[in-house]
């Protein structure tokens, strides 16, 4: 067989290669107006899955998909995170300011909180992309799913440190606009490895959680399909992600 026609194994992996660089400029893209952040994320990884993972569907076309129908919660999602954020942030640079420094136990405390910060929220828009629940639930349970699953979330630690020491590197030079472009996606594909287990784990809790879901977002979505809609089971709740 022929590696480079359209069923060889080089044309396959490059495809997958542009449409995780893409989806990765979408989420760009998107993000741009930050309080839309949430729902870009949301958006990103439902698409990393379903496209790149699962070979379904065409990227573009599920990354707006997604972000249509997330929008709203993922919203008030980012805003929260948001203020919890910048409340912490405003806590830490008053007490160095007060105080004149942390001490060594302080400062890895605060570390530690920042970390966690982060998982959490990775946690909290790739499960808002795959199931209905409330928004308060979509608050708390990556909190404590963080905490569950360490091994999990120190890879995800992994991944945010390595994406920030890659473009720390690369800032004033030529390469850094290339990994601009392409560690959104990378990053995204990667979280997948670590995030999709634990999501398949729970999966239970969250389909029993769906339908109040939708009543606290005001709408049942006309029994339609958080993944499609012609009414199929809600975000891809059957396993095909």
């Amino acid at each position: 067989m022929n590696l480079f026609n359209v069923d060889g194994k080089i044309y396959k992996t490059l495809e997958k290669f542009w449409t995780m660089v893409w989806i990765g400029f979408l989420w760009i893209v998107t993000s741009v107006p930050l309080f839309t952040l949430g729902a870009a994320s949301c958006s990103a990884y439902y698409a990393m899955v379903k496209c790149v993972r699962n070979n379904e569907g065409h990227s573009t076309k599920e990354f707006f998909k997604s972000f249509k129908r997330n929008f709203l919660q993922a919203t008030v999602m980012t805003v929260v995170y948001i203020v919890v954020g910048a409340a912490f942030s405003f806590a830490a640079w008053f007490y160095y300011h007060r105080q004149g420094g942390f001490n060594l136990g302080l400062r890895w405390f605060y570390y530690i909180i920042i970390l966690l910060y982060l998982c959490t929220v990775t946690y909290a828009f790739s499960w808002l992309s795959r199931y209905e629940m409330t928004t308060f639930h979509a608050l708390t349970y990556p909190i404590a799913i963080t905490l569950m699953h360490l091994k999990n979330s120190i890879g995800l630690i992994v991944f945010w440190a390595a994406s920030s020491i890659a473009l720390y590197w690369a800032y004033n030079t030529f390469m850094f606009a290339i990994l601009i472009l392409m560690i959104p996606g990378i990053k995204c594909l990667l979280d997948t490895f670590l995030i999709e287990p634990v999501l398949k784990k729970y999966e239970s809790i969250a389909l029993a959680n769906e339908k109040e879901g939708a009543k606290e977002n005001g709408e049942e979505k006309e029994n339609e399909s958080k993944d499609g809609e012609n009414g199929d089971d809600a975000k891809e709740s059957e396993n095909n992600l």
